[in-house]
């Protein structure tokens, strides 16, 4: 009498189970379904109109995606450009980006097709449009389905957030401004930087006090957001998750210290160490790795192998101002050098293969 118990069970258990995926499948289903939304709550619009108001004033139509559409994306100045036309002085029904001229749409009412500039030809749906009046100007807005061009993240939690892995000052600043929440704490950041640069003077041997001010801003700066912002504080659960925000708020304080720490003040006075370091780089440019005692085949290696590596390198001047972001393409320049000898040494094999070699 037994097996016919169990049997029944099991066959509950199955049921049960099936009963719960489909639950689960209609309710990702119901998810994914975009339902009509205020303007003013659309998260889209909403910071467009906070962050970039005069390019929204400078627009004749603005494109806004849904807000479940963008859901987890870090919405760039790129991204925003990309959604804000003025009228095509050539062709009737074509639209120019304000900024980025390169990109123009066609409208046809209720659908939108991107035509020039973007990464790849696009086709959205007009949900609804509203009109807004600046003084004299209309400004027509039309909510989309998707994105113009760009992607929201696949796989996105309700409760967290991105936080953008590569270290750049204007992003990771665009990426704070994102939030209401961090206007408070981004407020009293600038008051705490402006008394920084106002106050601050080199004396050599006082490095420990200066860099103990720097932390203390960002530390601060950084517990008050995670405090008041739901959104982040659900994004920051892992060591390393809190390790990537802390370092994003640290090289935000760092770019607006720039000019004051090291252009006003340390390049001047390390200018002697660093013609000297110029000079010591100009004089092994022009030794050959086969005086290093190398192993063949590395000691073959010409200089035109690394260009890449040598260009990313050149960036830690021209396009790196914090420490963050002068180390990431110290890294990036390391990772290139490694390909090049991996490729070098991969050929070499290739091109040798079959052949007996004699040392």
């Amino acid at each position: 009498m037994a097996l016919p118990f169990l049997y029944k069970t099991s066959v509950k258990k199955k049921k049960e189970s099936l009963d719960s995926t489909l639950e689960l499948l209609y309710k990702k289903e119901q998810d994914n379904i975009l339902e009509p939304e205020e303007m003013d709550e659309n998260f889209f619009y909403k910071h467009i109109t906070t962050h970039f108001h005069s390019l929204f004033c400078e627009s004749s139509i603005i494109c806004v995606p849904h807000s479940k559409s963008i859901r987890g994306l870090v919405l760039t100045k790129d991204i925003i450009e990309a959604h804000c036309f003025q009228p095509s002085p050539y062709f009737c029904g074509q639209f120019i980006a304000t900024k980025q001229k390169q990109k123009i749409i066609a409208l046809d009412f209720p659908v939108i097709t991107t035509i020039l500039g973007f990464k790849e030809q696009r086709t959205v749906h007009v949900m609804a449009e509203e009109t807004v009046y600046l003084k004299n100007k209309k400004i027509r807005v039309f909510c989309i389905d998707r994105l113009l061009e760009g992607e929201a993240p696949k796989y996105y939690h309700k409760s967290a957030i991105t936080i953008p892995p590569v270290r750049n000052a204007k992003t990771d600043l665009e990426f704070l401004n994102m939030f209401p929440e961090n206007m408070e704490a981004l407020y009293e950041l600038q008051s705490a930087v402006q008394e920084f640069i106002d106050s601050y003077v080199y004396i050599k041997g006082y490095n420990k006090n200066t860099v103990e001010r720097i932390q203390h801003m960002y530390m601060k700066t950084y517990r008050t957001i995670l405090q008041k912002n739901k959104l982040l504080q659900d994004s920051c659960r892992t060591p390393s998750e809190h390790d990537q925000f802390l370092e994003l708020v640290e090289n935000v304080v760092m770019s607006f210290l720039h000019k004051k720490i090291w252009v006003q003040t340390l390049q001047p006075l390390l200018q002697s160490q660093d013609s000297y370091l110029d000079s010591v780089c100009f004089a092994y440019s022009h030794v050959v790795l086969s005086q290093y005692s190398l192993r063949y085949p590395l000691s073959e290696m010409h200089v035109s192998c690394f260009q890449n590596a040598i260009h990313e390198f050149q960036k830690i001047d021209t396009q790196a101002a914090t420490p963050l972001e002068k180390l990431a393409v110290l890294k990036s320049t390391l990772d290139l050098i490694s390909a090049a000898v991996h490729d070098y040494v991969t050929h070499f094999g290739h091109s040798t293969s079959g052949k007996i070699m004699i040392y």
